[in-house]
């Protein structure tokens, strides 16, 4: 496969004599390309900023590399190119928008493919689609925050040419014929389920599988070292908090909270919940006829996200099984962070809402999750190839 201009890496192939010592798989990370969703994006704060994407792990890790990483940054400012907004529970969340047109300069490829609210699927299926107004191409499409990333992230420059280019995230990586590759993709497959309280929004594990399947195969015909990262579960990170933990907070007892606020065994109380409990203690709202729909996750849907998560991540490990690509275990890690935390560099964070881990939104890391999660995977790549990269510093981006 033909790579593009700029991209040209000279290689070198060195055979082993008969009995020599094994040693690890040499690693190069001069083009380094992830395929992933909003955790690997530096969505933040219910939003994709610039700021946001240049401290996502992928380019702390490409740093730490000695390598260079190309985001498709996004503009700023909330009066050009705005759609509408993330906001998973209205009128009790604050609105923030989201701009639809990259900022400037930018390169033009893109070496983070990485989308926000991309499922498995999308990323095999959903092509830069752009609306046509006559000679104009319009990326940001009001409404749809998922089409606009993708015309934005994965589009870009290329929407410019003629006829435009319209790629999916998985053709744009196959092409680059990266030297490391990383895929996260899953977790969104079942986050609109967590967030909304619908089982019906899960991705099947069978669905999940056939297309992860797909998809590796397709990053596997590249000469890239590939590695995959399991499906964090959703209903573990600091937008959710069970009934113990609310009643905990408020030192009451977790049967006098249930019953105040009509709350089963099982269920999690999200965000919006945690806001419309506080309001209520404080006076500010009776919360005699319980909480506002979608301020609670049914324990019989967190049950179902978590048995999908379960799913997804044994379809992953078959699907590397036999291959060289290597499982980097993303979702054991957000695991630890929820029931431990985590410290690094004397900084030390918690997966609670303001813990230090997640960011406003709750579902997505802050700024300090990120190196965080920067640092596990440089020390992942350490352990497996012998390379010797020094953490991020995570005191400054707290």
């Amino acid at each position: 496969m033909t790579r593009p201009a700029g991209f040209f890496v000279a290689m070198a192939l060195v055979s082993l004599p008969a009995g020599a010592a094994v040693v690890p798989e040499r690693l190069d990370p001069t083009l380094t390309v992830v395929v992933g969703g909003g955790l690997s994006a530096g969505f933040a704060d219910f939003h994709l900023t610039g700021t946001g994407q240049n401290r996502a792990w992928p380019v702390l890790a490409a740093q730490q590399m000695g390598t260079y990483m190309a985001v498709p940054t996004m503009r700023e400012s909330p009066y050009t190119g705005v759609v509408n907004s993330y906001q998973p529970l209205p009128g009790l969340l604050r609105q923030v928008p989201q701009s639809g047109e990259r900022a400037l300069p930018f390169p033009f490829f893109a070496l983070n493919l990485s989308v926000p609210f991309f499922r498995v699927g999308d990323s095999l299926r959903l092509r830069a689609q752009p609306k046509i107004d006559g000679l104009n191409l319009i990326p940001a499409i009001e409404g749809d925050i998922r089409q606009t990333l993708a015309n934005a992230i994965v589009g870009g420059p290329l929407l410019v040419f003629q006829p435009p280019v319209l790629l999916t995230q998985a053709e744009y990586a196959q092409s680059l014929n990266p030297t490391l590759m990383f895929i996260q993709l899953g977790f969104e497959d079942v986050l609109d389920a967590a967030v909304g309280g619908d089982a019906s929004k899960i991705t099947s594990t069978s669905s999940f599988a056939s297309d992860y399947g797909q998809l590796l195969g397709r990053m596997l015909q590249t000469d890239a070292t590939v590695i995959v990262m399991t499906v964090p579960d959703p209903t573990e990170t600091a937008y959710f908090a069970t009934v113990g933990e609310v009643a905990q907070q408020y030192g009451m007892a977790p049967a006098d909270l249930s019953a105040r606020f009509g709350l089963g065994a099982g269920d999690l109380v999200t965000l919006g919940g945690m806001v419309e409990i506080a309001d209520a203690l404080r006076g500010r709202g009776s919360g005699a006829s319980g909480l506002s729909r979608g301020s609670v996750l049914p324990a019989a849907v967190a049950s179902s996200v978590r048995s999908a998560v379960t799913g997804y991540n044994s379809a992953i490990r078959a699907a590397v099984q036999d291959t060289r690509a290597k499982v980097f275990d993303l979702g054991d890690y957000l695991h630890q962070v929820k029931v431990a935390g985590v410290s690094s560099g004397g900084v030390s964070v918690t997966g609670a809402y303001g813990g230090g881990f997640y960011s406003e939104d709750g579902l997505y890391p802050g700024a300090a999750g990120q190196a965080l999660i920067a640092n596990a995977v440089l020390q992942f790549l350490n352990s497996q190839y012998g390379s010797s990269f020094q953490p991020v510093a995570v005191g400054g981006l707290q």
